[in-house]
């Protein structure tokens, strides 16, 4: 529960910098709104940080979600897509239904920065994030319902579970969250430690890779590590597929597409002096064209096989689900996206329209409706940026403001149509 929970009872007050400069486009009530909101937002991201939930472990961030927005009057439906939580808020002004998205599970890490709000959770941390989407998501909700008269046609609030692992999306959406009501669009942003504070990225057409985990099981003879000519040796054979899989890319992917093979982690043997009879590789895949996708796919399998032949071991594909695919965005959403950031924040603030190479499963939403997904920038002011999935990942909370404002006027300004 959140009883008692404060801004600046750990010791630091809210932030004041680039999310308080002149509202551009905001009209003043709702820059008044979103000011009286900040302390707020803060202290529930901390909140959230403090108390990470891993995939589909999400109950006590659904639990708030829902009794927080509950309280605003606005209708919740709890259990969606397992522990996904679906709020709507009826406007008083005729207009469209629109959805805004924010995941909320954290990930297996142990955090090694020493915060007041560090987690209190062994083994699991917010390193990415998705505490800050949803203490936005909630704020952005409860300030809509606060003036709800001025509010035109219909926001859909969508807090997705299991982001981390590509999980939370789709049973969301077999669950009907797009369908009751039926949204029209959906919109949602991404905090990131690569865009200084103030900044905002918007990429029409593909914005995030594809993602595609996958095992390759080797299996040799095991024996002495004195003799390994009585042996086939998995840990070798093991070794020349990861080395000779980036020839895959850099040999057989077009130079002008993007592919990218990564393998995380290699599990073999048990002692010094034993080459074990099996060896697993779990690795990676991320692209941004499906037919590269699908090339690269079929290809490292056989490439697997044939290596592995040529030790006289075996080797064996296989991929984890379905995969993510690209996060693609609809022009004419990305173009709104973008004349909101630049009325609200200046035209200096729109960055680059670079491709991030991580994934999101908010690719899903984004195929089932048109919609626009953003990264606004939480980079540190000053010393080395703090790197997602890391241990030691810490936003600057400079960006929370930046993130609401702008998260505001989207929303207004896409449900007016």
């Amino acid at each position: 529960m959140l009883t008692g929970l404060r801004a600046g009872q750990y010791g630091v007050t809210r932030p004041r910098a680039a999310g308080e400069r002149a509202m551009g486009k905001t009209t003043p009530e709702w820059a008044e709104e979103i000011g009286r909101r900040l302390d707020g937002m803060v202290a529930l991201r901390r909140d959230f940080h403090r108390h990470p939930e891993l995939s589909f472990e999400e109950r006590r961030t659904a639990e708030i979600v829902a009794e927080r927005l509950s309280a605003a009057k606005l209708e919740v439906r709890t259990g969606i897509g397992r522990t996904g939580v679906v709020a709507v808020l009826r406007g008083d002004r005729p207009g469209r239904t629109i959805a805004w998205r924010a995941d909320i599970d954290a990930l297996p890490l142990t955090e090694t920065l020493d915060l007041p709000f560090r987690s209190a959770t062994p083994g699991v941390m917010h390193a990415c994030g998705h505490d800050g989407h949803t203490a936005i998501g909630i704020t952005l909700a409860e300030m809509l319902a606060a003036r709800r008269r001025e509010v035109p046609g219909t926001a859909v609030f969508l807090f997705q579970p299991a982001e981390e692992i590509f999980s939370g999306a789709k049973p969301m959406i077999d669950d009907g969250a797009l369908d009751n009501p039926r949204v029209s669009e959906v919109y949602g942003l991404h905090l990131t430690t690569q865009t200084p504070v103030g900044r905002v990225s918007v990429r029409p057409g593909p914005a995030m890779a594809s993602a595609d985990f996958f095992d390759v099981q080797i299996t040799g003879r095991g024996g002495h590590g004195a003799y390994p000519h009585l042996s086939i040796d998995p840990v070798t054979v093991a070794a020349n597929i990861l080395l000779g899989m980036q020839n895959l890319v850099s040999r057989e992917v077009s130079a002008q597409e993007t592919a990218v093979l990564t393998v995380g982690q290699i599990v073999a043997g048990t002692k010094h002096n034993i080459i074990p009879a099996t060896a697993v590789m779990r690795g990676s895949l991320r692209t941004f064209n499906p037919a590269v996708r699908e090339q690269v796919k079929e290809r490292l399998g056989a490439f697997a096989r044939d290596i592995a032949s040529a030790y006289r071991a075996e080797a064996t594909l296989g991929f984890m689900g379905v995969g993510c695919p690209t996060v693609v965005n609809h022009a004419r959403e990305s173009a709104l996206v973008r004349a909101c950031a630049v009325d609200e924040l200046g035209g200096e603030a729109v960055a680059g329209e670079s491709l991030v190479m991580a994934s999101d499963d908010m690719s899903l939403f984004l195929q089932a409706r048109p919609g626009c997904y953003f990264q606004v920038g939480i980079a540190p002011a000053t010393g080395p940026t703090r790197p997602h999935h890391a241990p030691e990942f810490e936003m600057n909370e400079d960006g929370l403001p930046v993130a609401l404002r702008l998260a505001t006027r989207v929303m207004l300004d896409a449900l007016r149509g």
